[in-house]
């Protein structure tokens, strides 16, 4: 049998670029295929096999590490000269026929009749991850496909070192894809519980910096009413200032006769910080002593069901703090009250600990609830 003609440089170069469309297309579908509202029957059906993968984690786990590995590779291809398109498109190759639908199908949800070891919170972690992933490879393809352009009529060309900024495009587009997978990798390794942990984190910081800014707001009582229009300016410098003071709210400060409102204002601040101090508590005393090996749907059910909780209650809180700024005393008390519900019902949800017995949390929850209902606005 004859071997196969050699292609041509030029020929390779065409090829590669043809592979690096493709390969960008298949990059959009993918994407599109993670997309919160995209997993469909046919999503499912066209990633899942008929047997389910028995670790999809470990699956996950190890694709993103041959990703990483794949990308350090093609970036030493593109950096080193001479420009090499036929190893180039076998690496491309590699990464688009095997990696990249193993990493969507390990996280694709699996058929009412099926089950693996990925939780709802975790999928949704991990296909937002993976979206990360494929656009900052996409941005690394973009780069192949500009220098195989620019090098596709061969010559002396096809062989030109890379420019030093070209160079800098190839490192950094490398470092982001690097960066996506560790993360992504050491989300498998923490789990359910270090990513419960971290997210309740997040949502206490966002918590206490919009009491921290609802306080400040509170403090700020409109210093027009005690210095009037002194040092502002005065004719056509007032004129010029009035509109902007209307932008940045002067008409809805918290004024010296506000009382009742101020006193409104302070005890919000006085039970959202006992709520922040709620999740602190939830953080160590269950989230983090969560049996995320043990496997038991119920509670499952239950950890997601709290999250959705934890996670509401600073979105709450930002409707709060519109309230006071639009000076809408009703409003702010309903809404408060609101917070306070939400929280607890948090800890109604886990007032025992995960084998269902009283613990230190279930006594010292009883009095934290006292404790806010007592500060009630």
């Amino acid at each position: 049998m004859p071997p196969k003609p050699k292609h041509t440089p030029a020929q390779s170069t065409t090829a590669l670029i043809d592979l690096t469309k493709t390969t960008r297309t298949l990059l959009a579908h993918f994407q599109s295929s993670l997309q919160p509202t995209s997993i469909t029957k046919n999503v499912s059906a066209e990633f899942s096999s008929a047997t389910p993968i028995p670790d999809p984690l470990r699956v996950l786990k190890s694709t993103t590490t041959l990703l990483r590995s794949h990308t350090t590779t093609l970036s030493l291809l593109l950096l080193t000269p001479p420009f090499s398109p036929t190893a180039i498109n076998k690496k491309i190759g590699e990464v688009s026929s095997g990696v990249l639908s193993s990493m969507i199908a390990a996280v694709v949800p699996p058929s009412p009749s099926q089950q693996d070891s990925i939780s709802t919170l975790m999928r949704v972690e991990l296909r937002a991850q993976i979206r990360r992933i494929l656009s900052s490879w996409d941005d690394v393809l973009a780069l192949v496909l500009r220098i195989s352009e620019a090098r596709v009529g061969g010559g002396k060309k096809a062989d030109k070192e890379l420019e030093e900024q070209e160079k800098q495009e190839v490192l950094s587009a490398t470092g982001v894809v690097w960066e996506g997978c560790d993360r992504l990798v050491k989300t498998i390794d923490e789990g359910v519980v270090g990513l419960v942990v971290k997210r309740a984190e997040e949502w206490r910081s966002v918590l206490l910096d919009a009491v921290q800014e609802l306080k400040e707001w509170g403090e700020d009582i409109d210093e027009e009413e005690s210095d009037g229009d002194e040092g502002v300016g005065s004719g056509d410098e007032q004129d010029e200032f009035a509109d902007e003071d209307d932008i940045f709210g002067a008409a809805n400060k918290l004024g010296k006769g506000d009382k009742e409102l101020k006193e409104v204002l302070d005890r919000s601040v006085m039970r959202l910080k006992m709520v922040g101090v709620l999740y602190q508590a939830l953080i160590k005393r269950r989230l983090k002593t969560f049996p995320q090996k043990d496997g038991k749907s119920d509670l499952m059910g239950v950890l997601e069901q709290l999250m959705r909780v934890l996670k509401a209650i600073p979105e709450s809180v930002d409707e709060l703090a519109s309230a006071f700024y639009d000076l809408d005393e009703t409003e702010a008390r309903k809404v408060v009250e609101r917070c306070c519900e939400e929280a607890k019902e948090a800890v109604g949800l886990v007032r025992q600990g995960w084998n269902g017995s009283d613990d230190e949390f279930t006594a010292w929850s009883g009095k934290w609830i006292a404790a806010l209902d007592a500060r009630g606005v």
